[in-house]
């Protein structure tokens, strides 16, 4: 499977040719597509949990109401620990949704178990896949795409960026974009000047890596063994090496970061919040996405934060991570659903630019760069810069298996003091095994 080529410069990323997004260049029609059910229908869409998102989703579900009155579209919201967990057993058991909302690194699990329906595309108005690729950047959809044909489109593909609480880096005396940090050495030596500690009592970390998700765990994890010049995949996907000599090096280098910056014992994060330890002003740095910008906005903040590219150990061979959601749609379903998932999975879809003006998700459409709103967006060319030097977040039919022994190594680090090669040892006997399956 091909990746989308992320190493790409900013200024071609910024020059892209601009499609009509009124509706995303390829909008719904106002009639019904071939095979779409002419009585009433209910399809069931199912999606994790994060405020805006949720809110646009649904205020989407009602105007698709107006369009297509005969279908009614189900929502069922879970936290995104959970969903790949509650997906898997929706699956198995018959019980899964029309539309499913899921990382973009599970689709190549679900695709190679037949379980995906293609993209219709008399739905889209394109006559083949390679017409509907021409309208996304290169790569933007290759997570979703097997053999030639589309299976599963994204509404978000993310950078991880550093976030810089003003108000700490102020209270400080320090300049939140002079005294970034540009290394893992610049991130420790501001250790002392920005964690604040009353008595036993942690109340402001200088930074903190995630530890409310082994999702989160692994989207820190791979791009500090990436700067490292090492990888935690092969090249073929049928095998995984977790405790190579550049995993060590990035599993001390987030130990030893943690000890001067961080207390992982005290937060307020969790899957469905993973932003909160930042907004509440807990720590004055942290890694997130551009789409945690609308919630950060709109919390006591405001404005009043800097966003500057991820630290790097080398800044002269800058690397980070990319990852993305997708909309899939459930192959056991009757025809006629699927028709009027994949209708619903369109209109969705049809504007780029309000998804980055309500969530904060930037979708991989070419021209989306270029809209009045990406360009008001605040430090929407940092994100750029991040991906331009980004590769996409692991994908394997074992993502969940490799995040979860990558998780628990770094926890009986960073919680047991456990020895970062010995944890890491540990942790690919267990992926090893998960591979000979």
């Amino acid at each position: 499977m091909k990746s989308w080529t992320i190493k790409r410069t900013v200024s071609s990323v910024a020059t892209a040719a601009v499609l009509t997004l009124m509706s995303g260049g390829v909008g719904i029609a106002a009639d019904a597509p071939a095979g779409f059910p002419t009585g009433n229908v209910t399809i069931e869409i199912w999606w994790h949990e994060y405020g805006p998102f949720t809110a646009y989703v649904k205020e989407l579900i009602e105007a698709y109401k107006k369009v297509r009155p005969n279908v009614t579209v189900n929502p069922v919201i879970m936290s995104s620990g959970d969903i790949q967990q509650k997906v898997a057993v929706g699956f198995a058991t018959g019980t899964g949704p029309h539309i499913l909302d899921q990382d973009a690194s599970f689709y190549e699990l679900y695709y190679n178990k037949g379980l995906l329906e293609p993209l219709n595309l008399n739905v889209f108005g394109v006559k083949s896949y390679d017409e509907l690729l021409a309208k996304y950047t290169p790569g933007g959809i290759a997570a979703g795409t097997f053999g030639g044909k589309v299976y599963a489109l994204p509404y978000q593909g993310n950078s991880m960026s550093l976030f810089i609480s003003n108000k700490a880096f102020k209270e400080a005396g320090l300049d939140p974009v002079k005294n970034a940090p540009k290394t893992w050495e610049d991130m420790k030596a501001l250790g002392p000047k920005l964690k604040k500690v009353q008595g036993n009592r942690t109340v402001q970390k200088a930074f903190d890596y995630p530890y409310h998700s082994p999702r989160w765990e692994m989207q820190m994890f791979q791009p500090l063994v990436e700067q490292f010049g090492g990888k935690l995949l092969s090249d073929d996907g049928k095998s995984a090496s977790v405790n190579s000599p550049e995993a060590v090096k990035a599993l001390t280098m987030w130990r030893d970061v943690t000890k001067l910056t961080g207390d992982p014992k005290t937060t307020k994060n969790t899957s469905s919040n993973p932003n909160q330890d930042f907004i509440d002003g807990l720590t004055a740095m942290w890694t997130t996405g551009p789409w945690a910008t609308s919630q950060i906005s709109q919390s006591a903040i405001k404005d009043d934060f800097t966003v500057v590219p991820w630290p790097q150990v080398d800044p002269a061979k800058p690397h980070t991570i990319v990852y993305g959601w997708a909309w899939g749609v459930n192959k056991a379903k009757p025809d006629a659903e699927k028709v009027a998932a994949w209708d619903f999975v369109h209109f969705m879809l049809a504007k780029p630019d309000e998804w980055l003006a309500k969530a904060a998700f930037v979708q991989p459409v070419k021209g989306v760069n270029e809209t009045a709103v990406a360009k008001k967006f605040p430090f929407f060319d940092v994100h750029m810069k991040d991906v331009a030097v980004a590769s996409w977040y692991l994908r394997s039919e074992y993502s969940a298996e490799i995040g979860q022994s990558v998780g628990r190594a770094i926890e009986r680090v960073i919680y047991d003091g456990a020895d970062p090669k010995a944890s890491l040892d540990q942790a690919q006997g267990e992926v090893e095994k998960v591979f000979k399956k």
